[in-house]
C-alpha cells in the first residue's frame, strides 16, 4: 500500500514537471556511468510502464519522457550534447518508442545486479581488458533479445559465483555497445571470448565443459619444494614477504588441495602472497617447521626484521578459496582509519616531506559492502604505498573539501601535494594498476573550483603554465586521455603543471571557460594567450605541443627582429624563413615541427613572418606563402634559395628540402675508401649508412642520418656508400636490404661490424654510447691487468 502511494506521487512528479532534469527523471547524479543510469531506468521502467499502470491516463506521456532521458544519457554524444546546451539542442522525442514491460522486466540489463560479472562498456573493456597485461576475463557478449543469451545466464551467473576471483568474468551488451561488439567481431550471441588470448570458447556451453574449460586455460604460478635447498631458497626469497604453504603427503595432517582446488586457490591469491606445494614426504623437516600445526594449509609469513617467520594454521573447512582468502587477508596489513587529524598530517608530510611515500584513500559510507573484500587486497598490491580509509558519514568535512561526490570513491594523494581520482570498475587489479601510474605522475592533479583561479592564473604566486583537461568521467574518450596525459605529466617540470576539472561536478567552471565538449584541454599561462590543443589525444602529440611552449623553436620575427637576425644575418648562419598570413595554419604547425626537429644544428634557424603585420618585410612578394632559406655564406637577404616543392607543407619534407642545402657531415665512401678507412684504420670508429638513391625509406632517413653525424662528429666517423654504384662493396658487407647502419669497432687485431636494431635518431645515438662505454670499460680493464702483469 506505501509503495503504492509512493509510486503515485511519483508520477505526479513527474507529470507535472515536464521539463525536470534528466539526471533527476532517473535519479543518478550527473557523473552515472552507463550501468547506473541502466540500473535506475530499469528500476522505474518495471514499475511505471503503462502496461502496469492501465488506469493511469499520464502513464503513456510519463514513460516517453523517461524513456527519452535514458536513450540520450545513455549515448556518449548526446548526453554530452544534453549537459552542455540543455534539452533545446536534442530536440523533440514524443515519438519515441518503448518495449512491452516483460521486456524491461526479464530482458533489459541481464547481468547489472549481478556483482560477481562486471558490465563493461568501451572505456572499461579498453582499460580493464585491452591494457590489463596478463589478467584473464571471460567476457560474454550478449543481446538482451536474444533468447540463447537468458538461456545460458543462470551458467554464466554459477560460473562466476564459483570462480569468483579465479577468473574475471566480464558482460558487454551488444545493444547498447553495438560499436564495442563490432570492433571484437562479434556475429552471433551469445559470444564468449577468453582474454587476453582473444580465443572464443566454441563447446557447449553446459558448465561442466565451460568450467573445464576455464579451469585448463587458467595461468597460475606456484613454487614446488620438495628438498631443503629448495625450501632454502623459498626462505631467501624476496618477492615475497609471505607465502601459503600447502603441506602435502604428510601422514600426520589433513589431505592438502590438488587438482582444480590447488589451481583456484593459486590464482585467487595471486598478486597478495606466494604460493607454494610442500611435499612433505621428501623434506624431512617439515614437521619440525610447521611444529604444533594441525592444518596442511598455512600462512607463513617474514618477521618485520626479516630475519624469521611465522607459521599460522588455515581453519577455513573444506578449503573453499573464498574462506582462505578471507583469513588471509585478516592476516595482511589493513586499510588505516584516518580521521580529521590523520587526513590533515596526511596532506601537510606530503607537501613537505620528499621521502614520504604516496596515499591511496578509500572514500566510503556505511559498513561493509561487497566490495570490502577487494579493498583489503590493496595494501599487499601496493606495498610501496599506504592505503588508507576514509568513512565520509562520519568525516564529512574531509570528503566535502577533496570534493567526493560519489561513494566508493578512490584517490591517489601524491608527492609534493595534489590528489588524482579514479575513473573505472572497482576491481582491486584496476585500482591498484591507477594507483602505481597515479603516484608515478606527480605533476597531474584533480583541481576544484576554488583550486582553478588561484593555481591556473598564478595568484599563488608559482607562475607555471597548466595543462588543462576539462573532461566527463562517464565521457568514453575522456577516460582513454587520461592516461597519456599521465604520461606526458612526467616529460615536464613544475615549467608545465597538469590538472584536470571534473565538468560534471564544477559545470559553471566549464561554462567560464567555454568548454563546449569533452574532453577540452587548454594551456593557460601568464605571458601569452590561451591555447587550445587540437593535437592527437597521445602523450607524443600532447609532448610536442607544450614543448613548442616550454622551448619554442620557431621564431615569429616582427619587422624590427627581421632586419637585426636576417637582414644582418651572420656570414656562417643558416634563415629558414616562411611569409605567410594568417590563413596558413597548417604550415604553421608543420613550421612548428621543422623547427624541433633541427635543433641539433646551432647554427640554423626557422622563422616565420605574418605578412598581415609585417607589410615592409613582404614588399616584393606577389603571392603567399613563399619559403626562402637565407645560407650561410652569404650576408644579409641578397641571397636566397626559394622552396620548390609546391604547397607540400609537410615537416617530413620540409626538413629534407633544408638537409639538401645544409653541410653534409657524413663522408661519402668508395671500395678504396672504405677499405682504408673504415676496415683498416683503427685510430676510428666509423658509423656507415648503407643506402642507394632509389630506395624512398633511404630518402627519407637521411636528416636523421645527418643529424647523428653531426651530433657524433667528436666521437666517432660517419659515412655512407651508395650501394646503386658500389653493388660489390655492399655485397661483401652483407647489405640485404636498404639502408642498414653498420658501426664498425676494432677488438683486438680485427674489424667488426654490428648492425644497428634501430633507425630512430635517439635510438642510435644511444646505442653507439652504450658501445662505446662498454669499450672504455673493456679497456680500462685490460690496462689494470696489463699494468699487473708488467709489475710482476
Amino acid at each position: 500500500m506505501i509503495l503504492t502511494k509512493l509510486l503515485v506521487l511519483l508520477c505526479i512528479s513527474l507529470t507535472a514537471g515536464k521539463d525536470k532534469d534528466y539526471y533527476e527523471l532517473l535519479s543518478v547524479s550527473r557523473d552515472a556511468d552507463t550501468k547506473e543510469i541502466r540500473k535506475a531506468f530499469k528500476k522505474l521502467a518495471v514499475n511505471l510502464h503503462p502496461d502496469k499502470n492501465p488506469d493511469d491516463p499520464d502513464a503513456h506521456s510519463v514513460f516517453i519522457k523517461l524513456t527519452q532521458a535514458y536513450e540520450v544519457l545513455k549515448d556518449p554524444a548526446l548526453r554530452k550534447t544534453y549537459d552542455l546546451y540543455g534539452e533545446e539542442k536534442i530536440g523533440a522525442r514524443n515519438n519515441a518508442q518503448y518495449h512491452s514491460y516483460t521486456y524491461y522486466k526479464d530482458h533489459f540489463g541481464i547481468y547489472d545486479d549481478d556483482p560477481e560479472i562486471v558490465t563493461l562498456n568501451k572505456a572499461d573493456f579498453e582499460a580493464n581488458i585491452l591494457d590489463s597485461g596478463s589478467r584473464q576475463w571471460f567476457v560474454n557478449f550478449y543481446s538482451p533479445l536474444c533468447s540463447h543469451c537468458h538461456e545460458l545466464a543462470p551458467t554464466w551467473r554459477a560460473l562466476a559465483r564459483e570462480l569468483q576471483g579465479v577468473i574475471m568474468f566480464g558482460a558487454v551488451n551488444c545493444e547498447d555497445e553495438w560499436n564495442l561488439c563490432r570492433q571484437q567481431n562479434i556475429r552471433a550471441y551469445p559470444s564468449l571470448v577468453l582474454y587476453p588470448k582473444g580465443e572464443r570458447f566454441s563447446a557447449d556451453r553446459i558448465k561442466k565443459i565451460l568450467f573445464r574449460y576455464i579451469m585448463d586455460n587458467v595461468k597460475v604460478n606456484i613454487t614446488n619444494v620438495e628438498s631443503s635447498s629448495d625450501w632454502d631458497i623459498l626462505m631467501k626469497s624476496e618477492e615475497h614477504k609471505s607465502w601459503v604453504l600447502m603441506l602435502c603427503q604428510s601422514n600426520d595432517l589433513p589431505s592438502c588441495p590438488f587438482g582444480d582446488d590447488r589451481t583456484k586457490l593459486a590464482a585467487i591469491l595471486s598478486g597478495l602472497v606466494g604460493v607454494a606445494v610442500v611435499n612433505c614426504h621428501l623434506l624431512s623437516s617439515c614437521s619440525l617447521m610447521t611444529d604444533g600445526i594441525k592444518s596442511s594449509i598455512v600462512y607463513w609469513q617474514k618477521a618485520s626484521n626479516g630475519n624469521s617467520w611465522s607459521a599460522r594454521s588455515i581453519r577455513s573447512s573444506h578449503y573453499n578459496p573464498q574462506d582462505v582468502l578471507k583469513e588471509i587477508l585478516d592476516y595482511l596489513p589493513d586499510l588505516i582509519q584516518l580521521d580529521n587529524d590523520g587526513f590533515k598530517d596526511m596532506l601537510l608530510e606530503l607537501e613537505t616531506n620528499s621521502d614520504i611515500v604516496p596515499w591511496l584513500v578509500y572514500f566510503y559510507i556505511g559498513i561493509a559492502t561487497e566490495l570490502d573484500l577487494d579493498v583489503k587486497k590493496l595494501p599487499a598490491m601496493l606495498p610501496e604505498m599506504r592505503v588508507g580509509r576514509v568513512n565520509c558519514g562520519r568525516y564529512t568535512e574531509i570528503c566535502a573539501q577533496v570534493s567526493v561526490n560519489r561513494y566508493p570513491s578512490f584517490s591517489v594523494f601524491k608527492k609534493g601535494g595534489g590528489h588524482e581520482f579514479y575513473h573505472g570498475q572497482s576491481t582491486a587489479q584496476s585500482i591498484a594498476k591507477f594507483a602505481k601510474e597515479s603516484a608515478a605522475a606527480t605533476n597531474f592533479r584533480t583541481l576544484s573550483n576554488k583550486e582553478f583561479p588561484t593555481l591556473v592564473t598564478g595568484q599563488d604566486g608559482g607562475g607555471s603554465a597548466w595543462f588543462i583537461d576539462f573532461y566527463a568521467p562517464w565521457c568514453p574518450p575522456c577516460l582513454r586521455l587520461l592516461p597519456e596525459l599521465r604520461k606526458a605529466s612526467r616529460m615536464f617540470d613544475e615549467s608545465v603543471r597538469f590538472g584536470t576539472v571534473d565538468c560534471t561536478i564544477y559545470a559553471e567552471l566549464c561554462q567560464q571557460h567555454n568548454v563546449q565538449a569533452y574532453p577540452t584541454t587548454v594551456l593557460y599561462n601568464l605571458t601569452r594567450p590561451v591555447q587550445r590543443f587540437h593535437g592527437k589525444h597521445l602523450a607524443s602529440s600532447i609532448s610536442d605541443f607544450l614543448m613548442e611552449f616550454v622551448n619554442p623553436q620557431l621564431q615569429i620575427l616582427d619587422t624590427e627582429m627581421f632586419e637585426k637576425v636576417v637582414r644582418e644575418k651572420k656570414f656562417d648562419t643558416y634563415w629558414f624563413i616562411a611569409f605567410t598570413t594568417p590563413n596558413h595554419h597548417h604550415l604553421h604547425t608543420e613550421m612548428k615541427k621543422v623547427a624541433q626537429l633541427v635543433t641539433d644544428f646551432p647554427n640554423v634557424f626557422i622563422g616565420e613572418v605574418n605578412c598581415v603585420k609585417e607589410v615592409e618585410v613582404c614588399q616584393g612578394l606577389h603571392h603567399f606563402p613563399v619559403l626562402h632559406l637565407y645560407p650561410a655564406g652569404s650576408r644579409g637577404t641578397d641571397s636566397y634559395i626559394e622552396y620548390n616543392y609546391g604547397v607540400k607543407y609537410d615537416a617530413s619534407l620540409l626538413r629534407r628540402w633544408l638537409f639538401q642545402h645544409l653541410p653534409e657531415y657524413a663522408e661519402e665512401l668508395t671500395p678504396d675508401i672504405f677499405s682504408k678507412e673504415v676496415m683498416q684504420n683503427f685510430n676510428h670508429n666509423w658509423l656507415v649508412n648503407f643506402y642507394s638513391p632509389s630506395c624512398g625509406h633511404c630518402v627519407v632517413f637521411q636528416p636523421d642520418f645527418s643529424t647523428v653525424a653531426f651530433k657524433m662528429k667528436d666521437s666517432i666517423r660517419s659515412g655512407k656508400v651508395n650501394c646503386q654504384v658500389h653493388y660489390n662493396l655492399c655485397h661483401q658487407a652483407g647489405i640485404r636490404a636498404y639502408p642498414t647502419l653498420m658501426f664498425y669497432t676494432s677488438h683486438g687485431s680485427t674489424r667488426q661490424g654490428q648492425e644497428l636494431p634501430s633507425h630512430t635518431l635517439n635510438n642510435i645515438v644511444e646505442f653507439i654510447n652504450d658501445v662505446l662505454s662498454r669499450r672504455t670499460a673493456s679497456d680500462s680493464s685490460h690496462n689494470r691487468l696489463h699494468n699487473k702483469h708488467d709489475e710482476l
